[in-house]
């Protein structure tokens, strides 16, 4: 594709275009948002729960974790069979991934959400990528609230694949 201008009136055309793309992302990649959640309703609200738990994992805080969940709020872990439930389990276990994995980085992304009065289910695809290898899997979340003060309920965890760098020395055999 080859782009021709006949005159200076395009050329200005093209530079106030770039200027504005410039300027539109240089506001959407700021941390500050652009629009008020509240405007948006409770899926919007839901969505922004995980979002927070993303950012909370990424920022390896344990306190910000929790207090995106509700006062009786449980994690499953269905690969081990593992229940943690209340504020103190669910310190020790994010505690124990911190420690195990101090340079995490984790994603998850909601791509379905059901609501039903002051519940919402949602069910999310994650990945962390850690000191030993990736971890991909599936998050089945209950949140509980209403008018933007959602909370975790449960979390229920399936690790769904595994890529290991270099597998820790108690699965070496």
């Amino acid at each position: 594709m080859k782009l021709v201008f006949e005159g200076k009136s395009e050329m200005k055309h093209l530079k106030s275009l770039l200027v504005f793309l410039t300027l539109t992302f240089l506001l959407s990649s700021t941390s500050m948002p652009l629009v008020n959640a509240e405007g948006y309703g409770d899926e919007y609200a839901v969505r922004k729960v995980v979002w927070d738990y993303v950012k909370a994992m990424n920022h390896r805080s344990v306190e910000e974790i929790l207090s995106l969940y509700t006062v009786d709020g449980e994690f499953v872990d269905m690969t081990f069979d593992i229940k943690f439930s209340g504020p103190d389990q669910l310190r020790n276990l994010y505690r124990d991934i911190f420690n195990t994995n101090p340079r995490l980085t984790f994603t998850a992304f909601p791509w379905e959400i059901h609501l039903s009065g002051s519940q919402a289910s949602l069910t999310c695809s994650w990945s962390l990528v850690g000191e030993y290898g990736i971890y991909n899997g599936v998050y089945l979340m209950t949140v509980s609230g209403s008018s933007g003060s959602w909370r975790i309920l449960k979390i229920t965890a399936y690790i769904t694949v595994i890529h290991y760098y270099h597998p820790p020395n108690m699965l070496i055999r």
